[in-house]
């Protein structure tokens, strides 16, 4: 079950030019106009048959000019638009770069600008009083910064084809097992999955005017002994402003962090089009056989309110969709100014109206209603008035698919009634405008407080794979597969946590069936206090040991240790000396090794079982030792000191369904109203054909997954249940 969004406001578009007779602009009486007046300057003002010929005929063409309006432009708009296009298409360049040092781009404008990568926050799992202070962050740096702030939010294709080929060539003594996950991999392939990541670009060029306050210090200091050049003007003031957006955006919700080196250079080039050869409608083109078409709308206004990070619905399109947000930040002084210009025109018209016997008034007084609100925020302090422009391009390798992913693009727009522009023979500004290299050429603007700004929230859509690793399950919110490297992290250790039935084990079970498959010459090591791994271990060619009745070693690449009987007293000290030998045995041997420990809480209730377990994911990191701890709560880690040590060094958590949440838990992991209420209905595989977690990857993932076997993975699992 999704959290349902907060709403905001958003004003109309408050630009409000004069009319005369309650009807026309003064540029729409010249188009009606002009033509009837330059045929009586040709034909004189004596009335004849000829004249009046002329004069329908001008007047049927100030009618065509006034009222035909093909791709929402006016013809004489659309001409000098098709003229630039003409002129400037194929002289587009592409390479834009000057220099490329480890943390700045120069362009050959002269500019020079820097990348931020912003990690993905989730709204989903969020009360509305979580989302409104998540939002609050992204809008404090609107308030925080003097200069314009672009937000690019892009995906690229993503291929699982490599993954499944490389299980597809590592060996598995199961070959039923190894086909079924080649098979779900394709399921996953065939659903054209991408990649999402968050930008923001920060440029500072010599208009700026910090710049120009600094040169003017700078030359009338008459003591200094060396003086700044230019290019150290700009990078001095781009390092500063960098440092304002990173200080405002670091918080506990949300991570952002300079791009230097070699990701700078990747995010560059990737992004780079040689030769983009914009058409009158699609801004790229692909040139022997590189590049892609890509296709691009201007939003020019929006409905009475919108949700928070409302740009997901849009990127969540079946296709490749990239967002572009520009925030510029205006005088509150002059902004008040032009409001109280736009509402003085619009109490105006809508009298001039009423006066004329109109009653056709509604969207003029929710235009003054929306202005009058916006001049009270601003009164008040309560905001700050920005420019807001949003661009949505559609891409893809072909021409039918980028056009196929715009109609879908615009059919959304639609169905949440938001109004766009297509920019027709204006691709050459959308060109720019969609790059991280340039600036906004479009300069479609709309004056809005900041909040509204803000809830164009971009860091909603989440990159839920890697290219290799296993599949923990499917997220919920957009059907992607979660695929992940544990041994990537910066920890590899993961706590498993749910009550009895919940699917905790289960799902262990089926990673370490899909590790085996991923992760050549694997190390596996199953303490099983409750005597359910036996055919998981067969189905990996391993051993299956009791404690104090088998002589046992650590040599093979898949051991699972088992009790004679469960719940003995004796059980812990054995379990606690295995534990311990297990350590031992790994730190000895470099290989990938994954070692999964259940029922966690027999270990967690001795007290050396818990320094020793505690030791043994401190350190696992140094020995390549992924080590799994699964336990019926989350209060099992919790409750002591030891618990939570372990914890703050495991980065995966996964949650099952909890049939109690105790307040520690809440306060530990800092849940949410919402997720704790989900930890009491997150399925499970005894209600449904599948389970649910909510899970946590510290700095990466926080999400909800559906957990699904394959068909030979779910028989080798009820294997063990039924005792075989």
């Amino acid at each position: 079950m999704e959290m349902s969004r907060v709403e905001y406001r958003m004003p109309g578009r408050l630009k409000v030019p004069a009319r005369f007779f309650g009807k026309f602009t003064w540029k729409q009486l010249v188009r009606l106009a002009l033509p009837p007046i330059l045929c009586v300057a040709i034909f004189g003002s004596t009335l004849t048959p000829e004249l009046v010929f002329w004069l329908a005929i001008s007047a049927l063409i100030g009618v065509a000019w006034y009222g035909f309006r093909p791709f929402n432009q006016y013809i004489g708009e659309l001409a000098v638009n098709a003229a630039t296009w003409l002129v400037g298409w194929s002289n587009v360049a592409g390479n834009a770069v000057e220099e490329l040092s480890d943390n700045y781009v120069v362009t050959e404008s002269g500019e020079v600008l820097a990348v931020i990568e912003v990690e993905p926050a989730s709204l989903e799992m969020r009360t509305e009083p979580e989302q409104r202070a998540l939002v609050s962050i992204y809008r404090n740096l609107f308030e925080t910064v003097s200069y314009p702030v672009q937000v690019h939010s892009r995906q690229k294709p993503l291929s699982l084809e490599e993954y499944r080929s490389l299980i597809a060539e590592n060996g598995s003594p199961d070959k039923v097992l190894k086909q079924d996950y080649v098979e779900h991999i394709e399921e996953f392939n065939a659903g054209k999955l991408s990649r999402t990541r968050h930008f923001i670009v920060i440029r500072v060029n010599r208009d700026s005017q910090r710049w120009i306050e600094k040169q003017l210090r700078s030359s009338l200091s008459f003591l200094e002994e060396e003086e700044e050049t230019e290019r150290q003007i700009l990078l001095d003031e781009l390092d500063s402003r960098c440092r304002d957006v990173l200080s405002t955006l670091n918080t506990a919700d949300l991570s952002a962090e300079r791009l230097e080196k070699q990701e700078l250079k990747d995010v560059i080039y990737s992004n780079r089009r040689l030769e983009p050869k914009p058409d009158p409608f699609h801004t790229t083109q692909p040139k022997d056989g590189r590049g892609e078409y890509r296709k691009t709308v201007s939003l020019t206004e929006f409905p009475t309110s919108v949700q928070a990070g409302w740009p997901a619905q849009v990127m969540r399109t079946d296709g490749l969709v990239d967002v572009v947000q520009v925030i510029e930040p205006r005088s509150t002084a002059k902004t008040s100014k032009k409001l109280q210009r736009v509402s003085e025109k619009l109490n105006a018209e809508i009298d001039s109206l009423l006066r004329q016997g109109y009653r056709g008034t509604n969207k003029l007084e929710g235009l003054l209603e929306d202005t009058e609100w916006f001049l009270d925020l601003l009164a008040n302090r309560e905001d700050q008035a920005v420019d807001y422009s949003v661009y949505i391009t559609a891409h893809g390798d072909n021409r039918e698919a980028c056009d196929r992913t715009f109609e879908k693009v615009c059919n959304r727009l639609e169905t949440v009634q938001i109004d766009y522009e297509k920019p027709v023979f204006r691709t050459v500004d959308a060109y720019h405008t969609d790059s991280i290299l340039h600036p906004d050429h479009l300069g479609e603007k709309l004056l809005v407080p900041a909040r509204c700004a803000a809830a164009g929230f971009p860091f909603t859509v989440r990159d839920t794979s890697q290219e290799q690793g296993v599949i923990y399950g499917v997220d919920t919110s957009d059907e992607s597969p979660a695929l992940f490297d544990r041994f990537e992290w910066s920890s590899h250790s993961m706590a498993r946590m749910g009550m009895v039935g919940s699917g905790k084990s289960y799902a262990a079970k089926i990673e370490l069936l899909r590790a085996a498959l991923a992760y050549p010459d694997l190390k596996v090591v199953i303490v099983d206090p409750k005597n359910e791994y036996s055919s998981i271990t067969r189905a990996l060619d391993g051993t299956t040991y009791t404690l104090g009745e088998d002589d046992y070693s650590f040599d093979e690449d898949t051991v699972c240790f088992q009790v004679d009987e469960r719940g003995q007293e004796e059980n812990t000290e054995l379990l606690v000396d295995l534990v311990q030998q297990i350590y031992s045995a790994v730190s000895q041997d470099q290989r990938k090794t994954l070692v999964v420990i259940d029922e966690a809480r027999i270990l967690m209730n001795d007290e050396t079982g818990r320094r020793v377990l505690n030791r043994f994911v401190l350190e696992g990191r140094d020995t390549n030792t992924a080590v799994t701890l699964i336990s019926q709560n989350a209060s099992h880690f919790t409750y002591c000191r030891e618990g939570r040590e372990i914890l703050d060094n495991m980065p995966g958590k996964v949650f099952m369904r909890h049939d109690r949440v105790p307040e520690s838990v809440v306060d530990y992991f800092q849940l949410s109203q919402r997720e704790e209420q989900e930890l009491y209905e997150l399925k499970t595989g005894t209600d449904s054909d599948h389970s649910e977690a909510l899970f946590k990857v510290t700095g990466r993932l926080d999400t909800r997954l559906r957990i699904e076997s394959t068909p030979q993975e779910n028989a080798l699992i009820e294997a063990t249940k039924g005792g075989q």
